[in-house]
């Protein structure tokens, strides 16, 4: 039976903001679309979409860990991998297995060597001739690389890692110009931190944010023992959503040099994550909201008065009502009511540009729900002090000079 390929394609919601041109990690005009879906990941008025092929397939053959294979094209490198059961589908961040948490080739943890180089599997496209290795061993010969941005002040006050790609999907994100943006080339911690130019007198603080930083864990492990050694007595900060963040993992990010962690906890039920979160696999779902929860557990129980942790609960009334806002920090109040709780305002950005903003009186009001379920230490991150989210028609002004 021949394989459903499928390719990319434009719907009537097109606003012609050319992200999808600039910013996304794409081959097809060197080979073709492959259907590797970064363009719909990463489109903000949901206007990509992917169809099947009406077109006949065309066999590719190539060398896949010294043996000969063949596949039906076109398809990306990560997809023929998952067609030949190549792929683990294990939701630990620290499991070393090749995987695509982004899909957009942010955070290369679906990386393998092609023809002797490291590249990105889920937005390569497949080629006859292709030697591909996937070994472990292989490719820990080779430094870890990811898609960063680098921010140094001003505005930001203190230099900042950004990391592209994230395992979530929400239509609400912040940063989902740099979070779903695949097209520049991925970096080495030691590159990446070369770009910070740090000074030790000075650089007291660095942040480490995203996109979700704990994919791809080596990357992260090694961008952290390497800030560290550039900057001794510099806090580092970790922005996480905290899916993936498991014992193990946070275990590794203290011991490497992280002081201060600050994990996202979206909702309390699951109905309101994967609303969210745009999580659409209720396993998955479950998997990454227990994770969440268990890591703001174990940080505190384990790490209390070594690292400090701030917790961000985002807050907007059309995902999160004040009864499941009351019982998310209830729950938070059994774990540590001392424990430091950032209310993050959800601003209208990305798919979700319609929705207003809230104002001071709604967060106000949204603290003292928080508050009177017996947390002490809560502060709001909203208003003008939060810089405004991309807005999609800002992108062709920027392209401009690309």
């Amino acid at each position: 039976m021949t394989p459903v390929r499928y390719i990319a394609v434009k719907n009537n919601n097109c606003i012609n903001c050319g992200f999808c041109s600039n910013f996304i990690a794409c081959e097809s005009k060197t080979s073709g679309c492959t259907g590797c879906g970064a363009c719909v990941i990463g489109c903000p008025a949901l206007a990509r979409e992917l169809r099947a092929r009406q077109t006949s397939t065309k066999s590719i053959q190539f060398l896949l860990d010294g043996e000969t294979c063949t596949a039906e094209g076109p398809i990306s490198v990560f997809d023929a991998l998952r067609e030949m059961g190549r792929l683990s589908q294990d939701h630990r961040a620290d499991s070393g297995h090749i995987r695509s948490f982004c899909g957009t080739g942010g955070c290369c943890e679906c990386s393998v060597l092609i023809d002797g180089v490291v590249k990105r599997s889920c937005v390569t496209s497949l080629r006859d001739g292709m030697e591909i290795v996937t070994s472990p061993d292989m490719l820990r010969n080779h430094a870890p690389v990811r898609v960063v941005t680098v921010l140094r002040p001003a505005p930001h006050y203190h230099p900042s890692i950004l990391v592209h790609g994230c395992n979530y999907r929400c239509e609400s994100c912040h940063n989902w110009d740099l979070t779903f943006a695949g097209n520049t080339a991925p970096r080495t911690p030691a590159e990446t931190v070369a770009m910070l130019t740090l000074d030790p007198k000075t650089d007291h603080w660095i942040g480490i944010s995203g996109g979700e930083a704990t994919l791809n864990v080596p990357w992260l492990l090694e961008t952290v023992r390497q800030i560290r050694r550039s900057a001794p007595e510099s806090r580092i900060q970790l922005d996480t959503n905290a899916s993936l963040l498991t014992p193990e993992v946070i275990d590794a990010v203290v011991a490497a040099g992280i002081t201060d962690i600050s994990p996202d906890l979206k909702a309390l039920r699951l109905d309101t994550f994967m609303k969210i979160s745009g999580i659409e696999s209720e396993n998955s779902a479950q998997i990454y909201l227990q994770n969440s929860w268990n890591a703001v557990r174990y940080i505190s129980e384990r790490y209390r008065g070594q690292v400090f942790m701030a917790v961000s609960l985002p807050c907007h009334p059309r995902i999160h009502s004040k009864a499941e806002i009351y019982e998310t920090s209830t729950a938070l109040a059994r774990i540590d009511p001392e424990m430091s709780v950032t209310l993050i305002e959800l601003q209208p950005a990305f798919r979700r540009r319609e929705w207003a903003f809230l104002g001071e009186k709604v967060m106000e009001q949204a603290r003292s729900i928080v508050e009177s379920a017996g947390l002490r230490n809560v502060i709001i991150q909203g208003g003008p002090t939060v810089p405004r989210a991309t807005d999609p028609l800002d992108i062709p002004l920027s392209s401009e000079a690309l």
